[in-house]
């Protein structure tokens, strides 16, 4: 209602039936990012969003736009350390949302380069190639870190399977997945609070992300343009990159984080909050979103 594109919605409406149901990614070219400034193409690109799914928070101040670039933190601390404000690595992963957005603002020197594969593939390759991989990974005995960002009374990890079928006669494959995070939880191991990856898990983990990087599209994301993809059935990476030296800016994508509510297409899912407008994301306290221009 508060961003009306009558010419646009139609097709914003099938893509989003694409993304969901079909094959799970889009890449927009020459968004005016540069003619219009961050002010200006945030606004737009939110509202884009808008024709996609609802706005989720990204992390535990509520932020619901988030900026991808590297802050100068500690990439090996990853026990509280989000990688994506770094410029290392990114292996093979899933956000936790229903669709991800990533508006290119600004390219760096090297590197930075997006990877994407289908979780479908991969559980198909896996089935053929090494169910006993495929078994491990739909097994429920995967913890994944909060990093810190939990409501009260909740645990500091979650524990779930890493592969697992959508409810329902048709069920699809859905995938969760980040190693950071199931690679941050040694500070609870350590104290016996929750059991150390074990040997099948370590060789699954490698199988994994060896399967995805064989089976993956590369693209390079020029200024303007904009990735959406699904998470349910898309995972996605990102190469090391280095900025150019100041004054040049540095490398900065504009990311949001949608979800489609079960009861408006979406993926029908095992969690409690499935029919939710807010379904997924990093809720901490239930606290109010915040759209941020910049982040730094």
């Amino acid at each position: 209602e508060n961003f009306p594109l009558p010419k646009l919605e139609q097709f914003l409406t099938s893509m989003r039936t694409e993304l969901l149901n079909g094959k799970g990614f889009i890449l927009f070219k020459k968004f005016p990012v540069q003619q219009w400034g961050l002010h200006k193409s945030a606004v737009a690109y939110m509202g884009l969003g808008t024709y996609l799914g609802y706005f989720v928070s990204q992390n535990g101040k509520g932020h619901v736009l988030g900026h991808v670039k590297d802050l100068g933190e500690d990439a090996t601390a990853i026990d509280r350390v989000r990688i994506y404000r770094t410029n290392a690595r990114q292996y093979f992963h899933a956000d936790n949302s229903d669709v991800v957005g990533l508006l290119c603002v600004a390219r760096a020197l090297d590197g930075g380069e997006s990877d994407i594969v289908s979780s479908h593939h991969v559980w198909n390759v896996l089935q053929r190639e090494r169910p006993d991989v495929a078994e491990t990974l739909t097994q429920p005995i995967w913890y994944f870190d909060r990093k810190g960002e939990t409501s009260k009374g909740q645990e500091d990890w979650i524990r779930t399977a890493v592969f697992y079928l959508e409810t329902g006669p048709d069920g699809r494959v859905y995938s969760k997945w980040d190693p950071y995070y199931i690679r941050s939880l040694t500070r609870f191991s350590d104290k016996g609070l929750i059991p150390p990856l074990s040997p099948a898990q370590e060789e699954a983990n490698n199988v994994l992300e060896e399967t995805c990087a064989r089976l993956s599209l590369h693209m390079i994301l020029e200024v303007g343009d904009i990735q959406f993809l699904s998470n349910c059935h898309v995972l996605h990476a990102r190469t090391a990159y280095k900025d150019y030296a100041p004054p040049a800016p540095r490398r900065h994508l504009m990311r949001l984080w949608l979800a489609t509510p079960e009861d408006e297409g979406g993926w029908r899912l095992p969690f409690e909050d499935c029919n939710e407008k807010k379904r997924g994301g990093i809720q901490v306290d239930n606290r109010a979103p915040v759209a941020l221009l910049d982040a730094d």
